[in-house]
């Protein structure tokens, strides 16, 4: 194990008082929901649905002007950033980029359902993992939210 790995479930549990069970100030959640359509393609057939809820100690905000420039193009207004994220830990806390940013395969959707003051569905635009112990969900809202 090395330093960043050891300090990572020190780091998901300071996070963590911000949520719920600590000073409530995050009022909003993520769900990671992955939509497979029995007929192969989206709209076909039945759909089975798999729900990874995020834990609500995690904020979720609305892109910053001065991201949006800064982005060259990638960032628009009415994005969202989600974070930061604790990367997985060997004591099984965190996310897993897996987790975070599923690839969809043929048949398969993936959406990001958000509760609270945000509340709608999005779409993945970036998945941040630049810094070591932060990682960063930037989220759009899709066409079939209102």
């Amino acid at each position: 194990m090395t330093l960043r790995t050891d300090l990572l479930p020190v780091v998901d549990e300071l996070r963590a008082l911000a949520g719920p069970s600590g000073f409530d100030v995050r009022t909003s959640q993520l769900t990671v929901r992955t939509r497979t359509w029995a007929g192969g393609r989206r709209g076909l057939g039945p759909v089975t649905d798999s729900d990874l809820d995020l834990a609500q100690s995690y904020k979720i905000r609305e892109v910053s002007t001065r991201e949006i420039a800064s982005s060259g193009g990638l960032f628009e207004m009415g994005d969202i950033k989600v974070g930061p994220i604790t990367p997985t830990d060997v004591s099984g806390g965190g996310y897993t980029e897996a987790q975070l940013a599923p690839e969809g395969q043929t048949g398969t959707e993936v959406v990001y359902v958000v509760t609270g003051d945000l509340a709608g569905e999005y779409a993945r635009v970036e998945l941040n993992k630049s810094k070591p112990f932060s990682w960063y969900l930037t989220l759009r809202r899709r066409r079939t939210t209102p």
